[in-house]
């Protein structure tokens, strides 16, 4: 008999709680909310991709009035180019005098070094409160993707127990604490099965809620692909499967207290034994060796960044020369190069560290800022260009008045 309680021990319900741990709330959740409304056809991808625009979109005005500060700055250094780099010369060895003298000449021609600062801040604080929602989201999607399975899983099960007279399910009375109500399958008393029947019966119960399940995961896959990334709540590394290991399920397991612990009282069910049980079909042997991706989005979201902080550097570099007595060797200048790259870096090790849905973002993120920089300051200089050339026109006019008054 205690053959047949392992067997039907093996057949009991999942239960479908899992979620219920997860701290899936405030921003968490409105992350969840926009993306999944946004995801057109089912596709996560798209809509991680609309949901990013929309967050570019919102705070747009601010950004185009930092954005046009910076460009309004360069343009203004470069006007006092000649007269800083003279004053590096006449004041090479007084720093703090070429400072002051910097910064009356800065007034003078109203160079505000306090414009862009503010919306930087902004968005900054910005970009953290998304990759902490980001990366709880993706940990949400995949114990989603086992929920589902989970439910499949049981539906497969209660399927087969209605369409045979040997069997029924049993609701157990008792309650485990953070779970419903538990349920077991379990032989009718009358039944006259042998038991190599009942060994076999079970067994084919089971292969069945399986193979369900993996018809679950598939159609749960589909939403989760983008070009040749297989699960986007996943790094696009080729040494990460696509389907969830069980070393990461584990993780996911302790990290919501014991999801889809199987309903049963009198046993411990490790998440070892869950993970081999919910993704025993066959269907799913050639699936969990597949590699998630080709590192594209990781070397795309370093080659974007590298790309726009090039270009920040280059509209920069006159601040960062003629900021310090120092010049190109001083330190704003020292520290603008090695942003350049020390940024890409860093989103390339967030590309390592997060999952391709969080690559995807700051790809789109950063692509979107290099269109709205090129943009506004082609504008911007269009019009201090323009500017420039009226008030050029208004001297020349008051010089050429004062020279006919003179004749």
């Amino acid at each position: 008999m205690n053959v047949f309680n392992n067997i039907l021990a093996s057949i009991s319900f999942f239960s479908e709680d899992g979620l219920n741990n997860v701290p899936i709330t405030g921003i968490t959740k409105l992350v969840k909310i926009l993306i999944e409304t946004f995801s057109i056809g089912g596709l996560i991808a798209v809509g991680i991709i609309l949901f990013t625009l929309v967050l570019k979109v919102l705070p747009l005005p601010l950004d185009i009035y930092s954005r046009a500060a910076n460009k309004k700055n360069a343009l203004k250094m470069e006007k006092m180019r000649p007269q800083l780099e003279k004053l590096q010369k006449q004041y090479a060895n007084n720093k703090q005098l070429y400072t002051q003298k910097m910064m009356a000449l800065y007034k003078k021609e109203g160079y505000s070094t306090f414009a862009a600062c503010l919306p930087t801040l902004f968005t900054l604080v910005f970009f953290i409160i998304v990759i902490t929602a980001f990366n709880k989201y993706s940990t949400y999607a995949n114990l989603n993707t086992f929920n589902e399975m989970a439910k499949a899983y049981n539906a497969g099960i209660v399927e087969q127990v209605n369409e045979m007279e040997d069997l029924e399910i049993v609701l157990n009375d008792e309650v485990i604490t953070g779970y419903k109500t538990g349920a077991t399958v379990r032989f009718k008393t009358d039944s006259t099965l042998t038991d190599d029947e009942k060994n076999a019966l079970s067994e084919k119960i089971v292969k069945a809620a399986q193979d369900k399940a993996a018809d679950c995961y598939f159609e749960e896959s589909k939403k989760m692909k983008f070009i040749w990334v297989k699960n986007i709540w996943i790094p696009d590394l080729p040494w990460k499967k696509a389907f969830v290991s069980e070393s990461d399920y584990n993780s996911l397991f302790t990290y919501s207290k014991g999801m889809f612990k199987r309903a049963t009282i009198d046993s411990d069910i490790k998440g070892k034994e869950n993970y081999e049980l919910l993704t025993g079909s066959d269907k799913l042997k050639d699936v969990k060796n597949q590699p998630n991706g080709y590192l594209g989005l990781v070397i795309i979201s370093i080659a974007s960044m590298l790309v726009q902080q090039i270009i920040m550097t280059k509209s920069q570099k006159a601040q960062m020369e003629l900021q310090s007595v120092d010049g190109a060797n001083g330190q704003a200048a020292t520290t603008a190069k090695m942003m350049t790259w020390m940024m890409p870096i860093m989103f390339g090790v967030f590309s390592f560290m997060y999952s391709g849905a969080f690559s995807l973002y700051l790809i789109v993120s950063t692509l979107f800022s290099l269109a709205t920089t090129t943009i506004i300051n082609l504008i911007v200089e269009k019009v201090f260009v323009k500017k420039a050339m009226q008030e050029e026109e208004e001297k020349q006019k008051a010089r050429f008045k004062h020279l006919n008054k003179d004749e």
